[in-house]
């Protein structure tokens, strides 16, 4: 059920009025969002901005996409699938884009690119950048590619707060693909050092209460890092925020 009531004022109606010319509709995402004008006026400001750059529309859907995934935003999921369809964009391309795959390379780099940043929360190693500028990612690519990770996290995190109904076909889910066997990968890394700030800790293979942690699997998913410790039972969940720094495996 909806948390956040659609719009009724005349402002609201006369921004989703805007919408409906552009869009021909008016999705309940941005009927909810519209509770607050200068949200729903910002997100769609971005949202235009970005579309005037060097990525592209079609880019621009499967960075949606892959962003909607990796936060289990099940409404932008559906949602992006059906604009990505309308674009031409094939089924196959669609579902690897929500595992940062692509047949093309360049593509490919764009997505996991975003993944990266998503997945340590901007704080990219150095040397993971340089390997992502030997894939050919430019300084250009790297600020959208990080303005579309911004963009569609406000419209995921917006969508698990107000829960809109769904009013597009929905996408199979996570579970679906992995019942399947299509899904060839999960949100999980193999991280070699996991640490985290000052008051937080999670028990080691020992069962002693540490800040830092290694050779573990890391994930993150609505805003909370699980964290499976080898030697433990059962996984540990803290606030994202509450990772400092995660060191990766050389690929």
């Amino acid at each position: 059920m909806p948390r956040i009531p659609q719009a009724t004022v005349e402002e609201q109606r006369e921004l989703l009025d805007a919408v409906q010319r552009q869009l021909g509709r008016v999705p309940n995402l941005y009927r909810s969002m519209a509770a607050s004008p200068a949200a729903l006026r910002g997100y769609l400001a971005f949202r235009d901005a970005l579309t005037r750059g060097v990525l592209g529309a079609r880019t621009g859907e499967l960075l949606a996409l892959l962003v909607a995934a990796e936060n289990s935003c099940a409404y932008c999921v559906s949602a992006h699938t059906v604009r990505g369809g309308l674009m031409k964009i094939t089924e196959e391309e669609l579902r690897a884009a929500r595992r940062a795959e692509s047949k093309d390379p360049h593509t490919q780099a764009l997505l996991r690119t975003a993944r990266e940043i998503m997945r340590t929360r901007g704080r990219v190693a150095d040397e993971v950048l340089g390997q992502i500028r030997d894939a050919g990612v430019t300084d250009t690519e790297l600020a959208e590619v990080t303005a579309h990770v911004a963009l569609h996290t406000f419209s995921n995190y917006f969508n698990h707060l107000a829960r809109p109904e769904l009013d597009f076909p929905q996408a199979p889910d996570v579970q679906q693909e992995e019942d399947s066997g299509m899904m060839m990968a999960t949100g999980w890394r193999v991280a070699t050092v996991v640490e985290l700030i000052d008051g937080y800790t999670v028990l080691d293979a020992a069962g002693e209460a540490v800040s830092t942690v290694c050779d573990v699997r890391i994930s993150f998913e609505g805003g909370f890092a699980h964290i499976d410790v080898p030697g433990q039972t059962s996984v540990q969940v803290v606030s994202a925020p509450a990772v400092r720094r995660i060191a990766y495996p050389h690929p």
